[in-house]
């Protein structure tokens, strides 16, 4: 079993400017407050962002932290972005962001699936209530950087 959620976020900019934001993956914890995303780092610095990028996500929720290893797994510039990672105790989490032209700019469709270990199956049905909200502050936090954002 996993928590899957799709939130839809309509952005008043242009695909490729919400698209360049949103694969700004070291900026991501400036926005990723309520989701405990304290640091993304590439593994090879210097690396262009593209299709299997390897990524260190650094998150600390619910008085846990944790390290996910994560690869970007979609890339297409405009239309999808789209992250996976592990944490060493087993605890996936995949991305996935799709973005469409809709007036007046950008529909952002997020997709987050967290899947957890049996280990950790019992805490699914009290995590999933927290991990939407989470996730709707977060994209709301998005939103709104995007529309103060000077033109």
């Amino acid at each position: 079993m996993a928590i899957d959620l799709d939130v839809e976020v309509p952005i008043a900019r242009p695909p490729a400017e919400v698209f360049a934001r949103i694969s700004d993956v070291e900026h991501w914890p400036e926005w990723l407050i309520a989701s405990g995303i304290v640091r993304v780092t590439r593994v090879v610095a210097d690396e262009p962002l593209a299709r299997d990028t390897v990524l260190r996500i650094e998150q600390r929720v619910a008085g846990r932290a944790s390290t996910l290893d994560a690869k970007v797994t979609e890339f297409e510039p405009g239309t999808r972005f789209a992250v996976a990672g592990r944490d060493a105790d087993g605890i996936t989490v995949g991305i996935d962001a799709r973005l469409a032209p809709a007036e007046p700019g950008t529909s952002l469709r997020w997709h987050l699936r967290i899947s957890l270990p049996l280990k950790y199956r019992m805490f699914e049905s009290m995590a999933k209530p927290q991990v939407e909200r989470a996730a709707r502050l977060d994209l709301e936090a998005f939103r709104r950087r995007l529309a103060t954002d000077s033109d």
